[in-house]
């Protein structure tokens, strides 16, 4: 059995009540805005020249991931904040591997085993709730691990690739698709832009850079480390929340007319729709997708 361990990380244990609140209030809006239902997914996908909506956005990052991840029917995959359970669904869908996702969330484990019976996969894949940064499973479980938007989250981003390297078959693969710090080091309106104004708006507190995660994969003996930078891709879909931002603003204003305003937590989220474009274009951030071997 895998012994069990204590981590001392009093930023990571002070974030985690943030996130489940967040994706708690939150849920409303991204049920409207994203279609969660509908997709089972909260990311932003990536948009070819022939898409035409975000739904197929979302199915093309299922997709990519699968060819970066070389995912086989024999895999068994650890989805690592698997938000409603689409990826993992897709995967077992599309490939028949088995797998488990883990999220901070509850009402998120829920409603992924919902939509895994729904879509058929029950038998293939199940949904916990569970920290991706200090799990209970067995030492190399698993012979792939995920991360769709989610590892950004960790604080910091090395303890979850500690915690994935353990869980990990020998040639086992990571694959993570996430948002990076596009500058090495920031001044303070770049600071204030990327993380006071868009980032802050659902709880992430840093970004590590490419650079960083090259230095900690290899560091931790990871091997074959690549990185695709996709941000060309998914500015579509930031667009798509820029233009969101300005009915969200007018309902907010609104409703604090008549004394219903959003919650402190709702209102950082509308301010991050208009900023994550900002700071996108002015080369704060970037998106890339992250592989390799154990």
């Amino acid at each position: 059995m895998k012994q069990d361990k204590i981590i001392q990380n009093t930023a990571w244990d002070e974030q985690k009540d943030a996130i489940v609140s967040y994706y708690e209030e939150c849920d409303n809006a991204y049920r409207d805005a994203w279609g969660m239902d509908q997709n089972m997914q909260l990311n932003l996908g990536i948009w070819n020249k022939d898409t035409k909506k975000l739904s197929e956005a979302l199915v093309n990052l299922n997709n990519e991931m699968i060819q970066v991840a070389k995912l086989v029917k024999s895999d068994h995959v650890l989805d690592a904040g698997c938000g409603v359970g689409g990826t993992l669904i897709h995967f077992a869908k599309q490939i028949g591997c088995t797998g488990i996702g883990i999220t901070l969330t509850p009402h998120q484990a829920e409603k992924a085993n919902e939509n895994a019976k729904k879509e058929g996969v029950n038998h293939l894949v199940k949904f916990e709730v569970m920290d991706f940064c200090n799990t209970s499973f067995e030492n190399e479980s698993f012979t792939l691990i995920t991360g769709m938007e989610s590892i950004c989250y960790a604080e910091p981003k090395i303890a979850f690739l500690k915690e994935a390297k353990c869980l990990l078959k020998p040639g086992g693969r990571i694959a993570i698709a996430d948002n990076l710090q596009g500058k090495e080091s920031l001044n303070e309106n770049e600071y204030r832009s990327l993380y006071t104004n868009a980032f802050n708006g659902c709880k992430v507190n840093s970004l590590d850079t490419e650079q960083h995660y090259r230095d900690n994969l290899k560091e931790l003996n990871f091997k074959n480390i690549e990185c695709i930078d996709e941000t060309a891709r998914i500015r579509p879909s930031i667009k798509r929340l820029r233009r969101f931002y300005y009915p969200a603003a007018a309902y907010n204003f609104a409703h604090r007319i008549i004394g219903k305003r959003f919650s402190k937590t709702q209102e950082a989220n509308t301010k991050m729709c208009y900023h994550l474009l900002s700071s996108l274009d002015a080369g704060l951030w970037k998106y890339g997708l992250i592989t390799a071997t154990k």
